[in-house]
């Protein structure tokens, strides 16, 4: 069979191999079929070299390239969970035929991939060389400016991961970054700005927190989005918070969609420092319409309702079983636990 008939059907696999919605978190981490699918494919034209690497590269849609980068990051999580140098081969596989260099998450997943497998006891160049072997040539001269930098990177937080334990185990939280974008000085000369980098590290386990809320809601009926980092945003408390958000040592959030017609609702979970009002928040947060809210000490859970544009008259939906089934969250046996250290 011809390179060209190969492709054709590797790229006809990944296309196929569609990812459930709830496969793009990394608190909940589940096992899914697609990832073996891809895996196949992944080694497969590994093991055929350069000249079909380069051709799959060409051949990927947008859709399917979304979808190798999710089993790239997935393997890097399933290397760290399972402690799995294999795992960590397929995800630099992976992120090596990804067609351009824009592609590939450079300053976090692919630099934790590196670290956790020096963690394995591996050394940096032996688990980049997956990489080499797939990628392109441009893509190999910036993996040489990743490997570089390992040598100043010792902990996961440097990579923009946060590590966090739940009752689904191992899990990532991809913290935020805002990059600062050049301006031009009073003089005339480029001048850029500062990253802002979102740090996530709550006193507390608030991915649990977040991981139990979420679950709750999807047993009643609810179908969830992916957990992620967020900003807590200053008009969540009626405008009684100056400024566009709250400082936070943690905060996650997703989105609780009805079925059907039904409404859906905005979930976020936050833990801040310990000089905050949190009660006086919630109670801001309580007398805005369409939000309810309740607090744990410093941390401070908000519903709010996704608003309508569809022009319909009908009742707001009540928040409160909701806020029930957060508060029973709140006060279950593993709420409370300490977060992990990362490695």
């Amino acid at each position: 069979m011809s390179v060209e008939s190969r492709t054709t059907a590797w790229s006809e696999r990944v296309g196929r191999a569609e990812y459930p919605l709830l496969a793009g978190e990394f608190i909940r981490y589940r096992d899914v079929a697609a990832d073996d699918v891809i895996g196949a494919v992944v080694r497969e034209v590994a093991s055929e070299g350069l000249e079909a690497t380069t051709a799959l590269r060409g051949a990927l849609d947008a859709p399917s390239v979304e979808t190798l980068r999710l089993f790239a990051m997935r393997r890097t999580l399933q290397g760290h969970r399972r402690a799995s140098l294999g795992a960590l081969t397929e995800a630099m596989s992976g992120f090596a035929l990804l067609p351009t260099v824009e592609d590939v998450p450079w300053e976090s997943w692919l630099k934790a991939t590196l670290l956790i497998g020096r963690s394995l006891g591996s050394d940096v160049e032996t688990v980049a060389a997956p990489f080499r072997d797939a990628s392109s040539a441009d893509a190999e001269a910036r993996l040489d400016v990743a490997v570089e930098s390992m040598r100043r990177v010792d902990d996961l937080t440097q990579c923009h991961i946060a590590q966090v334990s739940t009752t689904y185990g191992a899990g990532f939280v991809e913290t935020l970054v805002f990059r600062g974008r050049a301006t031009i000085s009073f003089f005339g000369a480029p001048n850029r700005l500062g990253d802002n980098v979102l740090t996530f590290h709550p006193a507390t386990n608030l991915a649990q927190l977040a991981a139990s809320v979420a679950d709750s809601f999807d047993t009643a009926g609810r179908v969830t989005t992916p957990l992620g980092q967020d900003q807590l945003a200053a008009t969540t408390f009626a405008l009684t918070v100056p400024g566009s958000y709250l400082a936070t040592t943690g905060c996650l959030s997703c989105v609780a969609e009805g079925p059907g017609d039904s409404s859906s609702f905005n979930v976020v979970v936050a833990e801040l420092p310990s000089d905050v009002d949190v009660a006086h928040l919630a109670d801001a947060a309580s007398e805005t319409d369409g939000q309810r809210a309740l607090v744990d000490g410093q941390r401070l859970i908000v519903l709010s309702a996704v608003p309508d544009f569809s022009g319909s008259d009908g009742p707001d939906e009540d928040l409160g079983p909701f806020l029930d089934l957060a508060r029973a969250a709140l006060e279950g046996p593993t709420a409370r636990a300490t977060p992990p250290t990362s490695p």
